[in-house]
């Protein structure tokens, strides 16, 4: 027997979140930030004054089906403000990466197969526990419903 060849060899999860940090960094109303792929440490947030970050949080499996799981992605998508106007400048960056990421799924469709609820928006967070951003934050919390390729 013969394995056909993976389509995802990553993963989904890896996969769904290199599209989405692709059209982050690709869009234009995000020019001028700096877009970081799961920052790995604190220090990674200070540069910048204006900065979106990406971050996986979990993969959960929904269904156990041998060919085709069914599974939900979650992950974060945060940003910080450090102009004039940090909360403002906060809030109108965030709207704009979550409308990047809502516009991504036709890339994601590519990928995987959306299910069930599809893409949420869940959470959505002003302050990171013991990490002093200085400036304006919002983090949003975001599922997506998906089955894994065959």
């Amino acid at each position: 027997m013969s394995l056909k060849p993976d389509t995802c060899p990553q993963g989904a999860p890896f996969a769904i979140g290199a599209a989405i940090v692709a059209a982050l960094r690709a869009d234009p109303a995000l020019d001028g930030v700096v877009v970081l792929d799961n920052p790995v440490r604190a220090s990674a947030l200070a540069e910048g004054s204006r900065i979106v970050f990406f971050e996986d949080q979990r993969d959960t499996p929904i269904s156990n089906e041998a060919q085709s799981p069914k599974r939900t992605y979650s992950f974060a998508v945060g940003v910080i403000n450090r102009t004039a106007g940090p909360r403002e400048g906060a809030h109108a960056d965030y709207r704009a990466a979550k409308r990047v990421v809502k516009a991504s799924m036709p890339a994601i469709e590519q990928l995987v197969r959306i299910e069930g609820r599809g893409l949420l928006e869940g959470e959505v967070h002003y302050r990171l526990e013991n990490i002093d951003v200085g400036g304006g934050l919002v983090l949003g919390m975001f599922t997506l419903d998906y089955r894994e390729p065959k």
